[in-house]
């Protein structure tokens, strides 16, 4: 009986241990020759936490070939900034099983920075100019986006006390125009009178808008003729250059004079900036690593209360890897994105703030298009802001690609250019808010899609999209010298761009959403329903777009799609039945909504219609001017040309049928619509919109 007493001792011991979870503790005072398994050194200092990530790394490696990984394994990482001489690269070796995930955590409460970043120490030499020799070089020698950013200026950043720094540059703010195009793309003349720039032009770069409000870049001068006051570029521009485009000119070193601007001396090694006026500078860094944290083909693992820093191209970059949880994060000023994941599945982001990013925030792509398998990924409960500092265009909070991502209960605001962007299937966009968009391009939406009919299954619903803005060229005036930029213009709230196709667009709530809160540009099979439309301009546009799109690739990418196998003719049996003229918006829905023109002017245009009237469905819907009239544009293809037409004419074509020209009596509060008891929606089959739209505190 002892004996037994004894052996069932051993037994119940061995399962409590293996039952047991495994922490190890980082701390910046730690030592890399220590176990790692305490959190503080012991009296004798002889034990306590690693001083690095990697050691914990190691450590984990260790457990696993000692076979003694047998429960959930976490790393406790202290308050602290910890710089990063290479990333953090975690492969399947360093991944986590179903039941024993792998957590990489800061402290609650603490502050724990992940820093890409060179700290250097600087010193003032006559009370504007301050001094930084730089005695180890950043690693990165590309900057995220070798397409768009081109010429010989440093490839890495400044950041003086967590601001980043601009190159010295010409203007000192705002932009510069093109006069005249002197060839297509590498020369222009300029409008404003250049300064006479000394012999630094070689490191010069510019940054340009050459042709339109939706892309920009960086290109390398090869020279300035001051006599004729022209700009010749060392490498073309993406698009044929046009008169009053903007521009400045940086990394130059005789414009170097003003707070906020700085310049690296890569002879003498150095980085000088000039302060803010009365502030003395207590934290100064060189962005330097590409990426800071690398998951190849990883799983079950997860990061939380960290914040990633000073990057020059992606803070967390994911190729292949599964099952990953990054929650609770700060990712903010890194030159790129803030993560990009690719072939990714089961990824959850959530609870993170993701802000002053160089590029857009994230990209995540994941899922099997040929047989709709979906991703499982989720982006929910996120803070989006101040979006995209350095190329200003096609850099979104959000991009989707894929199939089956949930984006979900996300703030986006005061960014330069799209909020989300759409590609791939069966993705729900959903309860997010969405404003102050679209602040330095034009031809931008708050929600974006583009150029694709095979894009089917996306659902955008219940989403509070709002003061969506737009920046872009007005008129320029050759003769007097004259450009005018103006703001709010040509924006949009929801934007299915050159005739993507197959969206469900469902009780959303758009105020003063942009030129047009919805705009159908092109695309077939769209259904638009149960939607508050409050703006005074377009509520809602749907285009014709049968001169303008590139209809071979449209054609191209539906042949390369599998919408003729039987799990794609099962998904959209719509994309597989034939098109009675594939340049023609056909088979788009409007019913159910809620249509309300704040314009003080009867005579402004409240909705465009540009359809094949045969196969368009506009129907049941609520319309009402809060002064004056409603004024439609209208083409029926091949019935009716161009015309301008009021309410009562325009229901006149039988095209609108079963809508109400009435008041429906709905205000907007605190993201809900709130509305009186006679109110016209309980005469239409119009569906609640959600009290929980947003950020979910």
């Amino acid at each position: 009986m002892k004996r037994f007493c004894f052996l069932l001792i051993v037994v119940c011991s061995s399962f409590g241990s293996s039952a047991m979870a495994t922490d190890y503790y980082v701390n910046p005072t730690g030592n890399d020759l220590w176990s790692g398994t305490i959190q503080l050194p012991n009296a004798g200092g002889t034990n306590g936490p690693f001083k690095t990530l990697q050691q914990a790394q190691q450590a984990i490696r260790t457990l696993k070939k000692t076979n003694q990984y047998t429960n959930k394994v976490t790393v406790n990482i202290a308050s602290g900034n910890y710089y990063l001489s290479q990333p953090l690269d975690l492969s399947a070796l360093d991944s986590g099983l179903l039941g024993k995930e792998i957590t990489w955590q800061g402290e609650l409460g603490a502050q724990v920075t992940l820093s890409g970043g060179l700290p250097v120490t600087c010193s003032n030499r006559d009370g504007t100019f301050w001094d930084c020799p730089v005695t180890t070089l950043p690693v990165s020698t590309a900057f995220f986006d070798v397409a768009r950013i081109k010429g010989n200026g440093p490839k890495f950043e400044l950041f003086v006390d967590d601001q980043k720094q601009q190159l010295a540059r010409w203007p000192d703010t705002g932009w510069a125009h093109i006069k005249v195009p002197v060839d297509t793309n590498t020369k222009f003349s300029v409008m404003e009178t250049m300064p006479a720039f000394s012999s630094d032009i070689y490191n010069a770069q510019v940054h340009i808008f050459p042709n339109n409000d939706w892309y920009d870049q960086y290109l390398g001068v090869s020279s300035i003729i001051v006599a004729n006051n022209e700009i010749h570029l060392s490498s073309p521009s993406a698009f044929t250059f046009s008169s009053g485009r903007q521009f400045y000119l940086e990394n130059i070193l005789s414009e170097f004079n003003a707070p906020g601007e700085w310049f690296y001396d890569s002879i003498a090694q150095k980085v000088t900036f000039i302060a803010s006026a009365g502030t003395i500078p207590q934290k100064v860094i060189l962005s330097s690593l590409p990426k800071i944290l690398q998951l190849n083909n990883t799983g079950y693992l997860s990061f939380k209360n960290l914040t990633f820093q000073h990057s020059t191209s992606a803070a967390i970059s994911s190729n292949n890897s599964s099952n990953i949880i990054l929650d609770h994060l700060n990712i903010n000023n890194v030159g790129g994105k803030a993560i990009e994941i690719w072939l990714g599945t089961n990824f959850l982001l959530s609870n993170n703030e993701i802000h002053h990013t160089g590029g857009g925030a994230v990209y995540i792509m994941g899922g099997d298009r040929s047989t709709l398998i979906s991703s499982g990924n989720i982006i929910d409960n996120n803070y989006f802001h101040d979006i995209a500092s350095t190329v200003l265009t096609t850099a979104p909070a959000i991009n989707v690609n894929g199939v089956g991502a949930k984006v979900t209960h996300n703030l986006i605001e005061q960014t330069s250019n799209t909020g989300i962007v759409i590609y791939g299937n069966n993705h729900i966009i959903e309860k997010n808010e969405l404003h102050h968009l679209c602040l330095g391009s034009a031809d931008c939406g708050a929600i974006y899609s583009s150029a694709d009919w095979t894009l089917r299954g996306n659902i955008i619903r219940n989403n509070y999209i709002h003061d969506i803005i737009g920046y872009g060229l007005e008129s320029v005036n050759l003769a007097n010298n004259t450009v005018t930029f103006s703001s709010p213009i040509n924006a949009r709230g929801i934007y299915i761009d050159d005739g993507a196709s197959g969206f469900e667009i469902a009780g959303n709530i758009l105020e003063n959403a942009g030129v047009f809160s919805i705009h159908i540009n092109g695309g077939r099979d769209n259904n638009i329903h149960d939607n508050f439309v409050s703006t005074s301009n377009f509520a809602i546009l749907i285009d014709n777009r049968e001169a303008k799109i590139y209809w071979p690739l449209l054609q191209a990418r539906l042949a390369a799609s599998p919408y003729q196998t039987a799990i794609w003719m099962d998904a959209y049996p719509q994309l597989a039945l034939p098109m009675n003229n594939y340049k023609w918006p056909e088979g788009n829905h409007v019913e159910e909504n809620v249509l309300v023109s704040t314009s003080s002017n009867a005579a402004s245009p409240f909705l465009k219609y540009f359809i094949p009237a045969a196969s368009t469905t506009i129907a049941n819907n609520i319309i009402w001017p809060k002064s004056g009239g409603i004024t439609v544009i209208s083409e029926l293809i091949g019935l009716q040309p161009y015309k301008v037409l009021t309410w009562p004419n325009w229901v006149s074509r039988g095209v609108e049928k079963s809508s109400i020209y009435a008041d429906p009596c709905v205000s907007i509060i605190n993201k809900q619509l709130i509305t009186c008891e006679t109110s016209a929606l309980n005469n239409i089959s119009f569906s609640n919109v959600p009290s929980d739209i947003g950020l979910i505190k």
